[in-house]
């Protein structure tokens, strides 16, 4: 955390801007020392804010979804100490969250612990003389404003307590259903362990708003864990107590929603190539500009080599397989395709081949063809408007291809 100040006391702040941020006087300077390449963390950040937009910025048109960052080169006293992540704090004036003026109306908490609150398991009672309670700190009302947790609590209270009619009834009223769907995208695209609870933000907007989440402290995602050692496990769902009741009980046509809007991005944003060449650019640059030369100068301990980046993108590939077939395989949402893009596959089942009924939406696009255990089995691109699946074993099959899934069978 760092203040900047006009003079040597303190006594007055001084607010300065840097690169496309706004202007302030207190930011955060993140040490990348755990990131064996120093993108992760960054590249995270920059994705979240393209993956979402605030819902009341229509009301608040400078509200952003998360803090803005920029790569930085720090020296202390001349002394060169490596390449770091300067970023806006979340706060209050970032998110346009509503002031206080008498009445709590805008809210922001901080996971920072591993306790029932921040991990959605628990609603244990409060103390209002404490600005702690169950794994946050509270950040906004301010301490001298006011210290009220009754709000959070109930919030809490209902997602672990109501009952099941309840919870389906009113989940999204409580909660900003847009947010949930991307952060729940987000969080398992990064595979980001430590932001399923305790490096959140739980904010709301105003008085009778719903809450919504926002993220911090994203350096454990993309392969590798908080300290920076390797995480190469890419299959699995990230889950707390409120994602627990929500893939149960499916409120509002919940898995429908998730697995569209997953494809959505999919041929958009999240289009492989895309980010894995948005990676590859970073590493190059860095590279190119002898970034990772003067790393080794402070930190020498790690490599910088090519070898990480096959790493990282061959643990996204495999990412983006399981969770393709993680969503493809709600029978919902394949009920509901998109009906101007409908892929049909026929015959269906088969024994050789399986025929496309649409080719000019997919020519030329990538393929994967994933087992009933989601393990990719095949993969190319469509030049024809048929796959030859003579060597499949006979068995149900998933087809992925430009944000359409479809199911055949072989026999």
């Amino acid at each position: 955390d760092i203040e900047f100040w006009e003079d040597s006391t303190g006594d007055e702040n001084m607010n300065v801007q840097f690169a496309e941020m706004r202007s302030d006087d207190d930011w955060v300077l993140d040490a990348l020392y755990n990131e064996p390449l120093r993108i992760r963390s960054h590249f995270a950040s920059m994705l979240w804010s393209e993956m979402h937009t605030p819902y009341y910025q229509d009301l608040e048109p400078k509200a952003q979804a998360g803090a803005k960052t920029a790569y930085a080169e720090v020296f202390i006293n001349g002394s060169y100490n490596g390449l770091y992540d300067l970023s806006e704090q979340v706060d209050r004036k970032l998110l346009k969250l509503k002031s206080f003026d008498g009445t709590l109306r805008g809210q922001l908490v901080k996971g920072v612990g591993w306790e029932p609150g921040t991990y959605f398991s628990g609603s244990p009672n409060f103390n209002n003389d404490s600005r702690y309670w169950s794994g946050y700190d509270m950040k906004y009302p301010k301490a001298e404003e006011l210290t009220d947790w009754s709000n959070v609590h109930a919030f809490l209270d209902f997602v672990v307590n109501s009952s099941d009619h309840d919870f389906k009834d009113s989940i999204w009223h409580k909660f900003n259903y847009d947010n949930y769907l991307d952060y729940f995208i987000f969080l398992n695209l990064l595979r980001a362990s430590d932001n399923t609870g305790k490096n959140i933000y739980l904010a709301r907007y105003d008085v009778d708003e719903p809450y919504f989440n926002t993220p911090w402290d994203l350096d454990g995602c993309f392969g590798t864990l908080w300290n920076g050692t390797y995480d190469n496990f890419s299959e699995g769902i990230l889950r707390n107590g409120m994602i627990d009741r929500v893939i149960a009980l499916d409120p509002s046509d919940y898995q429908a929603t998730v697995s569209t809007r997953w494809f959505n991005y999919r041929s958009s944003f999240l289009d492989e190539q895309k980010l894995e060449a948005a990676i590859e650019e970073q590493f190059n640059y860095f590279e190119r500009n002898r970034q990772y030369e003067r790393e080794r100068l402070v930190f020498p301990n790690y490599s910088f080599e090519r070898q990480e980046l096959k790493y990282i993108l061959n643990w996204i590939n495999r990412r983006l397989t399981y969770l393709d077939a993680y969503f493809g395989s709600s029978s919902t949402y394949n009920d509901k395709p998109n009906i101007e893009n409908n892929l049909t596959l026929y015959p269906n089942p088969t024994t050789d081949h399986i025929h496309f009924n649409n080719l000019d939406f997919i020519s030329g696009r990538p393929y994967k063809i994933l087992n009933s255990l989601g393990i990719m089995v095949d993969r190319g691109y469509v030049d024809v408007d048929y796959i030859n699946v003579e060597k499949l074993e006979s068995g149900m099959y998933i087809l992925l291809v430009n944000g359409q899934t479809a199911r055949f069978k072989v026999y």
